[in-house]
């Protein structure tokens, strides 16, 4: 798994991102809390001491395994206008925490590195350009990235509840038998309907993406 290669025997070339790159598959395959220093430098061929040269500790090894995902969004090609802009980077952020579920709980506790500080600044820029007042962009940036890190955290917790499906179903039951809660029941149905239903995040997106059109001013 991403060992560096060797320049001759018993040494091993490292750099950062070799570091991040490996500690990243790591995480994807163990996940983020069994991740440590020690198991880095084994994983890599070489001494704790050694990366220590590169990265700190172990806080500064998470800030930079957060950023290698923010680094897999795609850019903005601009062409398009504000609002393509901001549903291109709003769609690609998404897809990129949900291929490292590890990195969604912590995506907002982590210092941003420069790459999820490039993202921020496209996507205050797309805002800017806009015409929006300064203020609604503001509460507009604020409003598509709590968006964005709202689902994702659910689409993590239903896929752990959907490891559990036994357990959940019988939940699930017991809520149904409750006579308080007829909308509940009714929701309930709805999803276990089955039926094909419009693409939720995006339905979410465009309703934050109109709703911001409607201060643009000029």
């Amino acid at each position: 798994m991403g060992r560096p290669k060797k320049v001759r025997e018993g040494e091993a070339v490292l750099t950062f991102a070799n570091i991040a790159e490996t500690a990243t598959k790591m995480a994807d395959t163990d996940g983020i809390e069994k991740l440590s220093m020690r198991r880095l430098a084994n994983e890599l061929d070489c001494g704790v001491m050694s990366l220590y040269h590169y990265i700190s500790d172990k806080e500064a090894l998470v800030e930079a395994l957060v950023d290698q995902v923010a680094k897999e969004v795609d850019a903005p090609n601009g062409e398009h206008g504000w609002r393509a802009t901001a549903q291109q980077i709003s769609e690609s952020t998404l897809e990129a925490q949900l291929r490292h579920p590890w990195a969604v709980p912590i995506w907002s506790t982590t210092w941003p590195g420069p790459h999820r500080l490039r993202l921020m600044e496209y996507l205050l820029e797309a805002l800017a350009s806009s015409g929006l007042p300064s203020e609604i962009a503001d509460l507009g940036f604020h409003a598509l990235t709590n968006h964005i890190q709202g689902f994702a955290q659910q689409k993590v917790a239903f896929k752990q509840l959907d490891s559990r499906a036994e357990e959940t179903g019988v939940r699930v039951q017991a809520m149904l038998s409750d006579e308080t809660i007829p909308h509940v029941h009714e929701h309930i149905h709805f999803h276990q309907a089955g039926k094909e239903t419009p693409d939720e995040f995006r339905f979410t997106l465009d309703l934050i993406l109109d709703g911001l059109e409607k201060h643009i001013t000029g």
